[in-house]
């Protein structure tokens, strides 16, 4: 099905080069002067722009999971002092910020090199993927001011080492450039919709576009005087580009919020729903050369299962499992927001899929983990619930290894369980195969649809009726009552919005940004110590670790700092302030 994805394997092999290197070379995808004769030539450069995104410097590994992932809904659950990224104690030196910010920028050179190329170019389809590369080079940047502040805007190619010496621009005026360069795109783009999720279209640029506002609109960016637009005027655009998707009625949510993770982990597109607007696509396992793949979704981030061998026996394939899902975020799922009836039940169809009661840890020595574990599991073979489960009194075997006794058990442990690599979705895997097929997603319906009602909420000073009905469409899926509209203030339905975008899109790289345009990213870091006191934590390792990565969160954690390296090699590029 990743038809698209087979065309940039060998240009992704081209940016997966060791990161300190890849600028110092000419890409092998980018060919100047004239080389492109045929679209099917400028069909395999495009695919070398969106290559950077499926390096493990990005969405791959570090920034998907590393940099963005740590949040007040997911911590890292190791206890390890190599890690210094996932516990907020990086700096300067911090190698994985260093690799996302050069494969960022080198997205962002083969963009240019290939808008350089396509400009006055007649070949059929060129101004399409002229336009195509405008929007992906205008991306890169939203992510790089996003998570830094300011910095340089490569707006035209370096050619020469002078090229390379260019100071920050300020973080709005990045953004804003970056929207206005989207903004062009939109209507030059020729993509169909039929090429999402791989491809982007007007749609996923209008999709974009409303994160981007809204973004603008948030705390963190400072409006410089005479700003052509006002904090006001981002929420407009924000819910219009929003709204543009949602009038469409060419989307809908998929009725079962599980298929749309079943999917990218089992390399399906969905063309009845198409929920899934916009995907980083991974191919291969690393099994041989041509099976390449820069993927670690699933492995590092997953449901634990790590046996030695007899891997063709697994229910769920070789899985790490680094990272677990908050205190906070169960009782988002198990109590905020509810009727009076549903509070602590747990009939969100989202929080088994999310936050699952079990994963495959057991051994054959040892009893399920969480509270009064008793029976036998075998490694990676069975289910392994949290609690208590059913046995056999005569021989032992677990009788039933899907139910826990306390179905509440251990709900600050709890996996990611997101991008499981369960076999009966991922397939049969004969080896550890950390590197994985399963895609990453950028932008899903659920997110518009929620998009627009912060956007109206905020633009409008209280929700409009289509506001709430878009709240609604996302929680009905779900499974869970929603108050009425009439119940609903500016500040009631913000607060609902801002919980319901955490239930509905936890470890997808959005809630740190989510946090710091609210202004709350610090102050919700700090209350893991809170959090992790609670008596429903189990006084083990993980609570100390959530507690001390959430209490390391600063002021200056706001931004990353500017890579150490990239200091040195241009002279006019100065460290963030408190960095």
């Amino acid at each position: 099905m990743k038809k698209f994805a087979n065309i940039f394997i060998s240009a992704a092999l081209a940016v997966s080069a060791g990161s300190c290197a890849f600028l110092d070379q000419e890409p092998t995808i980018i060919i100047k002067d004239g080389y492109y004769s045929t679209k099917e030539e400028l069909t395999g450069a495009i695919a070398g722009v969106y290559g950077a995104m499926s390096n493990e410097a990005l969405y791959g590994n570090y920034y998907s999971l590393m940099m963005t992932n740590i949040d007040d809904l997911s911590y890292f659950n190791r206890s390890t002092t190599t890690v210094p990224l996932q516990m907020n104690r990086h700096d300067a030196s911090s190698s994985e910020i260093y690799a996302a910010w050069t494969q960022l920028y080198a997205g962002v050179r083969n963009a240019n090199a290939l808008i350089s190329a396509t400009v006055d170019s007649q070949i059929e389809g060129a101004a399409s993927i002229n336009a195509e590369a405008r929007f992906l080079r205008a991306y890169y940047h939203f992510l790089l001011a996003q998570a830094w502040g300011d910095v340089p805007l490569r707006s035209v190619e370096a050619k020469t080492y002078a090229d390379v010496q260019l100071g920050a621009t300020p973080q709005y005026e990045v953004l804003k450039w970056a929207a206005d360069e989207m903004e062009d795109c939109i209507g030059k783009v020729e993509n169909s919709i039929n090429d999402q999720p791989s491809r982007i279209s007007d749609y996923t640029i209008h999709g974009i576009l409303s994160r981007v506002y809204l973004f603008m609109a948030g705390a963190s960016v400072i409006f410089p005087d005479g700003a052509t637009l006002s904090k006001e005027d981002c929420y407009g655009k924000a819910m219009d580009h929003a709204g543009a998707v949602i009038s469409s009625d060419l989307f809908r949510l998929n009725e079962d919020y599980s298929a749309v993770f079943k999917n990218m982990i089992s390399n399906k597109y969905d063309r009845e729903f198409r929920e899934s607007m916009w995907e980083v696509e991974f191919q291969g396992d690393r099994t041989s050369a041509d099976s390449w793949s820069n993927g670690r979704i699933g492995d590092l981030i997953g449901l634990l299962s790590t046996g030695s061998s007899d891997y063709e026996n697994f229910k769920c394939n070789y899985s790490y499992a680094q990272y677990n899902g908050s205190l906070k975020l169960w009782d988002l799922y198990f109590s905020a927001d509810k009727v009076a009836e549903e509070k602590g039940k747990l009939n969100d169809k989202r929080q088994d899929w999310n936050m699952p009661p079990y994963n495959y840890a057991g051994s054959e020595k040892a009893a399920p983990f969480g509270v009064g574990g008793v029976g036998v599991c075998r490694a990676s073979i069975d289910k392994t619930p949290y609690g208590s489960i059913s046995i056999n009194s005569e021989t032992g075997v677990v009788t039933d290894k899907t139910t826990t006794v306390d179905p509440t058990a251990a709900p600050a442990v709890r996996n990611c369980g997101k991008y499981r690599r369960e076999v009966e979705f991922e397939g049969v895997m004969k080896a550890k195969n950390l590197y994985t097929k399963i895609n990453y997603p950028l932008l899903r319906y659920s997110d518009v649809l929620l998009m627009y009602a912060e956007a109206a909420n905020e633009y409008e000073g209280g929700p409009s009726q289509q506001a709430y009905d878009a709240l609604v469409e996302v929680r009905d899926r779900a499974g869970i009552s929603t108050a009425p509209y009439s119940t609903f203030d500016a500040a009631a339905f913000r607060s609902i919005v801002r919980n319901e975008r955490a239930r509905e899109l936890c470890f997808e790289s959005l809630r740190r940004f989510d946090l710091i345009r609210w202004g709350i990213y610090v102050q919700e870091m700090n209350e893991y110590s809170t959090w992790a006191a609670d008596s429903r934590w189990e006084k083990d390792n993980t609570s100390k670790i959530a507690s001390a990565m959430g209490t390391s969160v600063h002021q200056r954690h706001i931004y990353f700092p500017i890579p150490a390296v990239e200091l040195g090699v241009n002279n006019k590029l100065e460290q963030n302030k408190l960095w």
